[in-house]
């Protein structure tokens, strides 16, 4: 056993445990602090940016075996310990490889080992021992006036760009009065001069919320904020924020969908002149690290951003928010596999403040926990100002001649184009038709590599599969009997927007799915041409229906919801429920009362039915009755652990090997190996082995014990992975 002071380091590699090393040559030890990063040797060449996670006096390994750290990169911690604690906490949580966590947690930059200094300018204060200049000292006024309105500071070279290049003498002469002082301003973006929009006047309900709210923020204080779409979730955010920003602390605000930054950002920027961070995959990794560092250092009072912000570090966190919180976006589908609503929570708790999670629609999982007492149950039931709420009608499809429009639709289509009204259409699959199929021998054109159909996009005459991305020209006869005339069966957002063209030729139609927005600004213009009334009909995916504000539409059409009905995962029915009262919320926003037709073939449906006479919350009761009854999520825990292989047998093999390693505990069932739903993606045979407890804690535990066991059996021809919590059984 050595003396020698010993480094445990997380290497970003798929492995289960830190790695020991000894200090660089000739460095002070104790300049050496966990959340620090060292550049490692790893391997006989390679050489990786890891983090310190502790310094201890001993390793299980022979010191003479240790390699010495190649490079110290930060002279201070770029992690606080309470940042790094979390970070471990969420690797034991969700048995996840440690270096992986981290890599998830730091934007790319600094994975790769780039400065974690905020950049720095020169630049100026007020003091707040200003006087009133003379009346002609114009300059001086200025200056103070522009000052007023960044009580941060503003670096000499904005202060130049606002007002004048002769600016210096003026600056030095207030200084000398005492009235400004010099101030390091880091070097982010910066607010313009504005007046700040006026908050509005909340309701009773709102106002009860806002007061109970703001009296528990000096503590852990988790709300569930369950308010129908409209009724004014985000005013409260907003003035909630105000009352955290009033004492020096900062607000995270998670949102689900990159499509939803713009009009958030705008509507925050509208309220607070202060910088306001930005956190999503379309912005630059200069951006990310800016944003990343400034709300590390304070700089940034407020950030917004999508699941992965989560990991934003604050340096005085005053609330969490969480809005659309029931959305499956924010449980991370590969790699890490975590969940940022659940993070969000945790670190609200451990900062000891407020978290709001607001929904129309809340999770099953989330009104459990209202009813267990875990969280604070705030009900809004009516929509803010005079907007009512819409009326709901049933189209029976199977008495429609026209299987697609069908004529009540259209009619309505009809009355709010004759009206100067907005309509909005709803069909959750892009592209044109899902299906290409030949009447005469019945071949289908399916995924190569997959167990899917490819889809038609009309746009560039191709096929395409959804789950892997393979394209191909579209086929002009059968490749089977070669006969010359195929079929396009089903309808996607293409599809439906030439028929409307058809069918309403004067109408302006856009249509809104991941394809038309690919653009990084594509979706911001999109917004503002609806706002304009630059738009009549709208045509779109699922990214119509999360929180945007259409105050021009009166009419929500849903082209097919019965997916929703019958779907092969326990989720689906809930998830059926929240999409339906989701996109019908995009009706009647305003004074205009908002109509719903939903086209089905099964309008019996008496969950359907439930939902659209009686609302969420009874649908919500039903559903939570049948999860009990199944010993579903939320009455019991889940992990999934998943096994992919070139061969179904490998994959398939390498989880019974591991079923029967799997430590006995009474209170675990396991269920499986089976093969997943789709059996086949992107060439690779997927399989599944499901483990259920009522008791979390048992769970765990046997997780802990079976997983190092694990990495044998697979060998280098199966991937496999574990989900804890699960949110897709696909």
């Amino acid at each position: 056993m050595s003396k020698t002071l010993i480094l445990q380091v997380a290497v970003p590699k798929p492995l289960y445990s830190h790695f020991d090393y000894l200090p660089p040559v000739g460095f002070k030890n104790h300049l050496l602090q966990p959340g620090m990063r060292l550049r490692v040797p790893f391997g006989k060449k390679t050489v990786y940016v890891g983090m310190l996670l502790k310094v201890v006096a001993h390793s299980t390994v022979p010191v003479e075996k240790l390699k010495a750290v190649k490079e110290v990169i930060d002279s201070s911690p770029i992690l606080s310990e309470e940042n790094l604690d979390l970070l471990q906490w969420a690797s034991q949580y969700y048995h996840h490889p440690i270096g992986e966590v981290i890599t998830t947690a730091l934007p790319t930059l600094l994975n790769k080992g780039h400065s974690a200094e905020l950049p720095f300018l020169r630049g100026w204060k007020l003091t707040g021992a200003a006087g009133i200049p003379a009346k002609n000292a114009h300059q001086q006024r200025a200056v103070l006036s522009l000052l007023e309105q960044y009580p941060e500071g503003l670096s000499q070279i904005a202060i130049t760009h606002h007002l004048s290049d002769n600016i210096t003498a003026t600056l030095r002469t207030l200084e000398k009065k005492g009235w400004i002082t010099h101030q390091l301003i880091s070097d982010t973006p910066k607010v313009e001069p504005f007046l700040p929009q006026s908050p509005l006047l909340l309701n009773v309900t709102q106002n009860q919320i806002f007061r109970q709210v703001c009296a528990q923020r000096q503590q852990f204080y988790p709300c569930l904020l369950d308010g129908v779409t409209g009724s004014g979730k985000t005013e409260i955010y907003l003035q909630i924020i105000q009352k955290v920003l009033d004492e020096n602390r900062q607000a995270l605000v998670l949102i689900p969908e990159i499509n939803l930054t713009p009009q958030m950002i705008d509507r925050f920027k509208q309220r607070f002149a202060v910088p306001i961070g930005v956190w999503h995959h379309k912005i630059t990794p200069r951006e990310r690290l800016q944003t990343w560092l400034s709300a590390r250092e304070g700089v940034t009072p407020i950030v917004i951003g999508t699941r992965s912000a989560v990991w934003v570090p604050l340096a005085r966190p005053g609330i969490f928010i969480v809005d659309e919180e029931h959305d499956p976006s924010y449980k991370q589908q590969d790699h890490f596999r975590y969940s940022a609503r659940d993070i969000a929570v945790v670190r609200a708790h451990r900062a000891q403040v407020p978290i709001l999670l607001g929904s129309a629609t809340p999770s099953l999982d989330s009104l459990y926990n209202a009813r267990q007492q875990r969280y604070q149950h705030f009900v809004l039931p009516e929509r803010a100002g005079t907007a009512i709420h819409p009326t709901f009608h049933l189209v029976d499809m199977r008495n429609q001649s026209d299987k697609r429009l069908s004529l009540p639709l259209k009619k309505a289509i009809s009355q709010r184009l004759s009206a100067h009204q907005q309509v909005l259409l709803f069909i959750n699959r892009r592209g044109y038709a899902p299906i290409l199929m030949c009447y005469q021998c019945g071949w289908v054109a399916f995924c190569q590599h997959c167990d899917a159909r490819l889809t038609y996009h009309e746009s560039n005459k191709h096929l395409y599969c959804h789950h892997c991305g393979e394209s191909r020209p579209v086929d002009i006869h059968c490749p089977q009997c070669q006969h010359p005339k195929l079929f396009l069966l089903g309808q996607g957002t293409e599809r439906v927007e030439e028929e409307l063209q058809q069918a309403f030729s004067q109408a302006r139609i856009l249509r809104i799915d991941s394809d038309s927005t690919r653009r990084k600004y594509a979706m911001t213009q999109i917004l503002e041409n609806i706002h304009k009334g630059e738009v009549d009909i709208l045509v779109g995916t699922q990214m119509l229906a999360k929180g945007h504000h259409f105050p021009k539409v009166t009419l929500v059409g849903v082209i097919n919801i019965d997916g929703g009905l019958y779907g092969t995962d326990f989720r689906d029915t809930e998830r059926m429920g929240q999409l339906l009262v989701q996109v019908a919320g995009r009706a009647g926003r305003a004074d205009e009362p908002g109509e719903v037709l939903i086209q089905t073939y099964h309008p019996d449906n008496p969950l359907l039915i439930r939902l659209i006479r009686k609302g969420y919350a009874a649908f919500a009761d039903v559903a939570l009755k049948e999860r009990k009854a199944a010993d579903f999520p939320p009455y019991s825990r889940l992990a999934l652990l998943r096994a992919e292989a070139i061969e179904l047998e490998l994959a398939m093999d390498f989880l019974n090997k591991a079923k029967l390693q799997m430590p006995h505990c009474d209170g675990v069932q396991s269920w499986g190996p089976v093969s997943a739903p789709m059996e086949r993606r992107d060439k690779w045979y997927r399989t599944q082995l499901l483990l259920q407890s009522e008791q979390r804690e048992l769970l765990h535990r046997l997780l802990s014990q079976w997983l190092p066991l694990l990495p044998p059996l697979a060998g280098h021809k199966v991937r496999w992975s574990l989900d804890v919590d699960p949110q897709n059984l696909y």
